[in-house]
């Protein structure tokens, strides 16, 4: 018994200590339990306040960031009129000066420009999401066309005195020291330019819109003007630049620009409230291409002699073809508004903005002269305003 009792307490402690752990064992499950209820729920909250305390950009920079009021779209339509006019440098084709004896040294000399005109032209552009990614394609065509005339008048004691463009030799006379007293002026401008770029909007704040794009630009000029000076002060009743008679001195350039090249640019809109957005869209090219040039100066003067018309006709004309690169860039500022109805899919987009755009080294004017030479780096420009409608679906 003695020696069985280490045995008979050890078996009395360890079913004590069993029956006592049945109770306890409950309440320290639930301590447990509740510990670490509570460090997860800390861990969970701390990590939430981080999160906060964090802006989370994941995901904007890729959200689709259009000015759309509240509808889902796969396509974008817009068409638009244009009002703009074209300026250009290196085409001055007389001076007016007040010395009607010396065109060598024009006294008080101002120089004459072919006319520019505003004139109505369109483009339309087409918009296509592409799911995969949210780019999207933007395709865009401008046409503008002008012709103007013109026939300023001078006051007494002035002349037109044509410049280097026209043929000094052709008439084998001192054609630099002859001064019209008339000038008429006509212009031809037709161009054409197509647009395709690359871009997926990026929202940088719920009110501001930044994107880039890339993608690429042709172009196509066509320049004709004609200048036709008539009535030299050095006219007699029987010869010269008579225009009563037919006499006349003709300068005609014709400058064709056809060029290919890529493009990088951006737009962006900031949200304005009630639906306005204010708008910018600016990119710039480097298109390489085709430039002609053609220059013909044409003379008919009058010989009366003993009743009988005479006309001595004399032309000179050069051309020459050459590839060059031509570097253009273009923006559009305005105000956009669109307007979705309740219960519509579609949208409707109105823009009135203002849009330039410059090409550098187009207007390469040749001077038919013995010793020809060739006008370059002068630059092609056109801006005005741009009303334009669309509809998003």
């Amino acid at each position: 018994m003695v020696k069985n009792t280490s045995y008979l307490f050890g078996g009395a402690l360890t079913i004590s200590s069993i029956v006592a752990f049945s109770f306890i064992a409950p309440s320290i499950e639930k301590y447990f339990k509740n510990q670490n209820l509570q460090s997860h729920h800390n861990f969970v909250l701390s990590a939430f306040q981080k999160e906060i305390e964090k802006p989370d950009h994941q995901g904007k920079y890729l959200e689709y960031a259009a000015p759309l009021v509240g509808c889902e779209f796969s396509h974008n339509l817009n068409a638009a009129a244009t009002y703009f006019i074209s300026s250009l440098q290196g085409v001055d084709v007389a001076c007016i000066t007040n010395d009607r004896n010396n065109a060598i040294f024009p006294v008080g000399g101002l120089g004459v420009q072919p006319p520019e005109t505003l004139a109505w032209g369109f483009k339309i552009q087409l918009d296509q999401k592409i799911e995969d990614g949210n780019w999207l394609a933007h395709t865009e065509y401008n046409f503008y066309k002008a012709i103007t005339n013109s026939g300023p008048r001078l006051p007494y004691g002035q002349g037109f005195a044509p410049s280097a463009y026209a043929n000094t030799q052709i008439d084998n006379i001192p054609f630099s020291n002859t001064i019209f007293n008339n000038l008429e002026m006509g212009t031809y401008t037709l161009f054409n330019n197509f647009r395709l770029y690359l871009c997926r909007p990026s929202l940088i704040t719920p009110r501001l819109e930044f994107t880039t794009q890339f993608g690429f630009d042709a172009n196509f000029l066509q320049r004709r003007q004609i200048n036709v000076f008539t009535n030299a002060i050095t006219d007699s009743t029987t010869q010269g630049y008579i225009s009563t008679l037919g006499g006349f001195f003709q300068n005609y350039q014709k400058i064709t620009w056809w060029g290919a090249g890529p493009c990088v640019g951006f737009n962006t809109r900031w949200d304005l409230g009630s639906h306005f957005y204010f708008v910018m869209d600016g990119y710039g090219a480097i298109t390489y291409g085709n430039s002609s040039s053609r220059t013909a100066t044409f003379s008919k003067r009058v010989n009366v002699v003993t009743g009988n018309i005479s006309y001595i006709a004399q032309e000179a004309a050069i051309q020459n073809l050459m590839n060059q690169f031509a570097p253009s860039m273009r923006y559009l500022i305005g105000i956009n508004y669109c307007y979705l109805a309740q219960g519509e899919e579609s949208q409707v987009n109105f823009l009135i903005a203002y849009e330039t755009a410059y090409y550098f080294n187009l207007i390469r004017t040749l001077n038919p002269e013995g010793a020809f030479r060739s006008e370059n780096g002068a630059g092609y420009g056109i801006q005005g305003l741009v009303l334009q409608a669309g509809v998003t679906f």
